[in-house]
């Protein structure tokens, strides 16, 4: 099936190479000729794990191209995948310009019958209004939503083996073009969900919530532990080991950051305010997630003050391992904080420099790996657990540092190899570990760090 996708950014460019790969030919169409050219030349302006390798595999078998000319797309293409960005507005919704903007452009373009599939992120409802759009085409345009779950660093794992692709569509005709192109996927009998428009829309909005409202329950839940004398990793273990609650999301640390999650939520608080629905437990997820950042930065100056102008490492700059997306990133938040509160900050980050260096600017250090990061430093935070952080030797990280604070903001870190390194260890939501410390296990249970 030929098949044009509008908008080569992560969603877009992902889902393009991943749709070639199951025999489609694929047309990626993008407004940023640098882009464009960048992409027919063989270099991805994103970092994610074997996407490149698959771009390069896909354009070299011709079933995956690239331009700038989205009317000759459309009109070679008999399905038009929408996956431009749908960014936040400042009332607290979304910006939906773009959207609308790429389909009245496909409505100009289109010669023929063609079917539009909305991948982008949109509010519940966004795809009845779209539907009603299309129909002043002179030709039959059917609308389908077909949201994605993908995660960054595993996006292309996910796409070629979903937990579940959800069809929202509103006609017949529309689920069965569906259908056609995921075939390859359903005869290895993945999961599909047939549902109305609205419902696949807010389906997708619903499981990004949930897992937001997840991580910040945890780590509300890991302050009371902290005051309390209580390991928040031993209490989440007792929590998830219910099998109606489940561990996953459940890791306290610095809280969630990335391009869906705040927006998602912050778009669902203001559409049921807009309908005069009270979000009560939905309006607290991010004030929560605010929160946990702030306390962990008071916690990190409270351990530095009083030594002169304080030197921070912080190691992570990406909002998750195996990503250089710094998109409402906890540890680009932290290094503003601490910045503004007189600290030097000198930050690496595998993969996330130059996008942090585009938004902080000169305001933080930009170090050329994690040795020149530390070197000199009171205190050392993990923010990303990216594993070149997890697996450091600790004892040369001592003989290095001035201090010897370790704040590990993900919880990812073994507690009694930095104690014993001489090293003071900070988790979240667990007591601390002086040096040559160590931490009381749990009778039964293995512990995590």
């Amino acid at each position: 099936m030929n098949i044009a996708v509008i908008g080569c950014g992560y969603v877009g460019l992902v889902s393009g190479t991943c749709l070639a790969a199951l025999g489609h030919q694929v047309t990626g169409v993008d407004v940023d000729t640098k882009r464009v050219a960048a992409l027919q030349a063989g270099k991805v302006p994103i970092y994610e794990p074997g996407l490149s390798e698959m771009i390069l595999q896909q354009t070299a078998a011709r079933r995956l191209g690239f331009t700038t000319d989205l009317p000759a797309a459309v009109r070679d293409s008999q399905v038009i995948f929408v996956a431009v960005g749908t960014p936040p507005s400042p009332n607290g919704g979304y910006d939906l310009s773009m959207l609308f903007g790429a389909v009245e452009n496909i409505i100009q373009s289109a010669e023929s019958g063609k079917t539009i599939v909305i991948k982008s992120t949109v509010p519940p409802g966004t795809g009845e209004k779209v539907a009603q759009l299309a129909a002043k085409s002179a030709h039959r345009l059917e609308v389908v939503n077909n949201p994605e779950f993908l995660r960054e660093g595993t996006a292309i794992h996910d796409f070629m083996n979903p937990d579940r692709i959800v069809f929202g569509a509103g006609t017949a005709e529309g689920l069965a073009v569906l259908r056609e192109i995921y075939q390859p996927l359903i005869d290895k009998g993945f999961h599909i969900l047939s549902m109305g428009r609205a419902s696949a829309e807010l389906s997708k909005f619903g499981a990004n919530a949930m897992l937001a409202m997840r991580i910040s329950f945890i780590n509300e839940l890991s302050r009371l532990a902290s005051a309390v004398g209580a390991d928040i990793e031993s209490v989440r273990m007792g929590i998830g080991s219910d099998p109606r609650i489940g561990p996953a999301f459940l890791k306290a640390g610095i809280g969630y950051g990335g391009s869906c999650f705040p927006k998602d939520v912050a778009a669902l608080v203001h559409q049921m305010e807009s309908l005069d629905i009270e979000p009560h437990l939905l309006s607290g997820i991010e004030k929560a997630n605010q929160q946990q950042r702030q306390h962990f930065v008071t916690r990190v100056l409270d351990a530095v003050a009083g030594g002169g102008k304080p030197v921070i490492a912080l190691w992570g700059l990406a909002f998750k391992p195996d990503t250089d997306d710094i998109r409402e990133s906890p540890a680009v938040d932290i290094a503003r904080m601490l910045a503004k509160a007189g600290c030097t900050v000198r930050a690496f980050d595998p993969e996330a420099m130059e996008n942090t260096r585009r938004v902080l600017g000169d305001a933080i250090v930009y170090a050329t790996d994690v040795h020149a990061a530390t070197t000199g430093a009171d205190a050392v935070i993990v923010a990303t657990d990216w594993s070149v952080f997890i697996t450091q030797n600790w004892h040369g990280i001592k003989q290095i540092m001035r201090g010897t604070h370790i704040f590990d903001g993900r919880n990812c870190l073994a507690s009694g190899k930095v104690s014993a390194a001489g090293l003071h260890y900070h988790a979240v939501g667990r007591p601390p570990v002086k040096p040559g410390g160590g931490r009381e296990g749990t009778v039964g249970v293995v512990v995590a760090g």
